[in-house]
């Protein structure tokens, strides 16, 4: 076998391999060989039918066979006598397959970048340093107030007020086109609301009324052509709420399952240390990954880059349409992080094949007993037995996935032991 290396593009070379005919008449040999063990030709018994007469039956399945066989067995023997470290699927093309001739076909692949390790122990990382306030707790309590407020009907005959709730029916149309309309909606008159001075205009609407009035959209609105138009509003106040937070006090400890006030105070301050803690941990990382893609600005496979900018996409267009994002919102906003998927993309790819390499100098691995861990902390977070969650996961393929996210946290882990750490205070 015969094959010449040419460098197509930064991190992908192209294989031109030629196979010699004999080792292709020997494939068609154990392929008509095999065909022959279960063809069903009158006149024949299974097993008995010559070559010729398979030929006339079966030449397209035998073709394709062989080609398959060759063409896969080839590329792999290529890879491995030219010592290519592949990390992606062939690009096949330029076949050339004729009965008694050499096969020769051409093989584009992407590799793995050459890569010098440099200053990845005593990165410095900025850690901040875990205080946690009164005014922290205090800030956890009032968002727990808010979720145990009543919303009371207000009897009064009187018109809506800033600050109110309200239960309303509105829409809203810019030209003739209808732009939004909600029923039975919610909304909170305060100062800012979704449309600049809509507040104001719907101060002073009673329950049951009807009110009609135009109101400019704003310059950053994000259907781009409307931005800073008029737009026609139309909104039935049904009925006006006052929102009555709860008293501070052991009933309201009560509800939320603690004995004391102070006792609360003492788990919130446990549950923020822990969140900082974790922010901690993710911002740590992100500084000694900003680090190696600096100190190591390695090429990589576009392919690659390209499929996990699209991987990045979809996550946040499925992100967006969970915050009630339409169509056409989520694509406006797609263009906005163009250029931020792209750059994210990149770093992202960079940053595997740098912590591989370390890993791999290293000697960093993930053990069966570290993967079980794993397993047995997920199925106690789901309240589940290990086994149901195991089976779960290798249902739906996720091993591999939890695999490369232990695999991961070791090396961040690593360098993160090994890194300067200095300690700022929050701000």
């Amino acid at each position: 076998m015969k094959v010449k290396v040419k460098e197509s593009a930064k991190c992908q070379k192209t294989l031109e391999i030629e196979v010699p005919k004999e080792v292709i008449q020997e494939e068609f040999i154990q392929c008509y060989k095999e065909i022959r063990k279960t063809a069903q030709i009158p006149g024949f018994r299974k097993g008995k039918a010559p070559r010729e007469v398979l030929e006339q039956h079966f030449s397209d399945k035998a073709n394709d066979k062989v080609l398959t066989n060759v063409v896969n067995g080839a590329y792999h023997e290529a890879i491995k006598k030219e010592n290519i470290q592949s990390v992606s699927m062939p690009d096949i093309s330029d076949v050339n397959f004729k009965k008694d001739e050499n096969l020769t076909f051409k093989a584009k692949v992407d590799i793995r970048p050459k890569i010098t390790l440099k200053d990845y122990k005593g990165i410095k990382v900025k850690k901040e340093k875990i205080n946690i306030t009164e005014v922290d707790i205090n800030k956890v309590i009032g968002y727990l107030q808010d979720r145990y407020a009543q919303f009371l009907s207000v009897e009064e005959k009187r018109g809506v007020k800033i600050g109110d709730y309200i239960i309303c029916d509105y829409s809203y149309e810019v030209e003739g086109k209808q732009i939004d309309k909600k029923e039975h909606s919610w909304l909170w008159v305060d100062e800012e609301m979704f449309l600049p001075g809509l507040s104001k205009k719907i101060e002073g609407i009673k329950a049951g009324e009807n009110k009609k009035f135009d109101v400019n959209l704003p310059k950053k609105f994000h259907l781009a052509e409307l931005a800073g138009k008029n737009a026609k509003f139309d909104i039935t106040v049904k009925e006006i709420k006052d929102k009555k937070l709860p008293e501070l006090n052991d009933e309201f400890v009560k509800k939320i399952g603690k004995n004391s006030m102070e006792e609360l105070k003492l788990q919130i301050k446990d549950d923020l240390s822990r969140e900082k803690e974790t922010r901690n941990k993710q911002a740590a990382k992100a500084q000694v990954i900003g680090h190696l893609v600096k100190v190591m600005p390695i090429d990589v496979p576009q392919a690659l880059v390209d499929k996990r900018e699209h991987a990045l996409k979809e996550t946040s267009v499925e992100k967006l349409k969970q915050q009630g994002l339409n169509d056409v919102q989520v694509e406006d906003e797609l263009k906005k992080m163009k250029d931020l998927f792209k750059d994210e993309a990149l770093k992202q790819v960079r940053s595997f094949f740098l912590l591989e390499d370390i890993a791999g100098k290293e000697n960093i691995e993930v053990s069966e007993s570290e993967m079980s861990e794993r397993i047995e902390l997920m199925a106690r977070m789901y309240n589940q037995k290990k086994e149901e969650m195991l089976k779960y996961l290798q249902k739906n393929k996720m091993l591999e996935s939890i695999h490369w996210d232990v695999w991961e946290e070791k090396i961040i882990g690593f360098l993160i032991d090994n890194a300067v750490i200095e300690e700022v205070s929050g701000k």
